[in-house]
């Protein structure tokens, strides 16, 4: 038996995720009709094309479509026309469901629609209507729990090569961090950077009162502080040397996004710097298959539905310069580059 690594189980896990993630891809494509709607189409079918044949929300579809054709379950012609590749059609047994699905049956007869209304999935493929992320305290210690090593990225892959920043901290900063959470990462930070001071908003009220919670308990109130806002309604003024999004830039909404970073940028002080982790999302079809990508498609895929649009590098460096950033740095973060750490100064 072949010696067990860490790297293979590691692998193995992502195996299982990746696997899952096919699955509901394919799911959503049998349940909604989708990957039938494919099939009748020698030549392909463009999104909205897709969306006209089977009545559904386009912008859901597009999302649809492109994940699947990131799993190579779909291709995709030069004129945006998405198609099942060879033999997927056989290989689902697509014509055996198309005769014999129930599924298929009731939504003919009309007796679908009567089903629908309590799936936020269902309300959003056919409406539009979107799902707001749902703040609850188990939904808070989910959160907490997926963020738990935070840190250990900036350890292991950040500040080994970005020694100014661990310099900066190590020396004294006040961080703001929007979208702190439960303050996993602001708690880890205080103990390591004993001459800073941190502050943390989030709209999650639960996240918020946990983060409460374990500053007292570990007696950091002197130097870490943590409010219940929003990012777009905060109000800060040339007060932190740094402002911090880890993973929160594509939770805020389109619409709330560039007040959000006008906001960061008026509560920097002068020659301050935003530091932003985040997944990287492509701009263009073709780089839907590069696996750097692929947990940015997915937290699209599954995220759609509370209405959160993930956006590509030059979407971000735009939303930047808008709010009067300027000399923006990125780097490629984790193994394949999964994670992106951009920084950009407020002159």
């Amino acid at each position: 038996m072949a010696e067990v690594t860490i790297l293979h189980q590691i692998e193995k896990i992502r195996d299982y995720e990746r696997g899952y993630r096919a699955s509901h891809v394919l799911n959503t494509g049998f349940r909604f009709g989708l990957l039938n709607a494919l099939a009748e189409a020698v030549e392909g079918l463009s999104s909205p094309e897709l969306a006209v044949k089977v009545m559904l929300y386009e912008p859901y579809l597009k999302i649809w479509c492109r994940t699947a054709y990131h799993f190579e379950i779909l291709d995709c012609d030069h004129q945006g026309r998405f198609k099942l590749q060879p033999f997927m059609e056989e290989v689902l047994g697509l014509d055996l469901y198309a005769q014999t699905s129930p599924a298929k049956a009731a939504f003919a007869s009309g007796k679908g629609q009567e089903s629908m209304g309590s799936d936020p999935l269902d309300q959003y493929i056919r409406t539009g209507r979107i799902s707001p992320s749902c703040q609850t305290p188990d939904a808070s210690f989910a959160t907490r729990r997926a963020t738990k090593s935070m840190i250990t990225i900036f350890v292991s892959m950040i500040f080994p090569a970005r020694g100014e920043l661990k310099k900066q901290l190590s020396d004294g900063v006040e961080l703001l961090d929007i979208g702190c959470g439960s303050a996993n990462l602001l708690i880890d930070f205080a103990h390591a950077f004993k001459r800073s001071r941190f502050v943390g908003i989030d709209s999650d009220v639960h996240g918020i009162e946990i983060a409460e919670g374990e500053i007292e308990e570990f007696g950091l109130t002197d130097r870490v502080h943590v409010e219940n806002v929003n990012a777009e309604d905060m109000h800060f003024n040339e007060e932190f040397d740094v402002v911090s999004m880890v993973l929160t830039l594509h939770e805020i909404l389109p619409e709330s996004r560039p007040a959000a970073l006008s906001k960061a940028h008026r509560a920097l002080k002068k020659d301050g710097r935003i530091m932003i982790l985040d997944y990287p999302y492509p701009g263009r079809l073709e780089d839907f298959r590069n696996p750097r990508y692929e947990y940015g498609i997915m937290e699209q895929y599954f995220e759609a539905i509370n209405g959160i649009v993930h956006i590509s590098q030059q979407e971000q460096d735009e939303l930047l310069l808008q709010a009067g950033f300027k000399d923006i740095e990125r780097m490629p973060v984790s193994e394949g580059g999964m994670l992106d750490f951009i920084t950009a100064a407020k002159p």
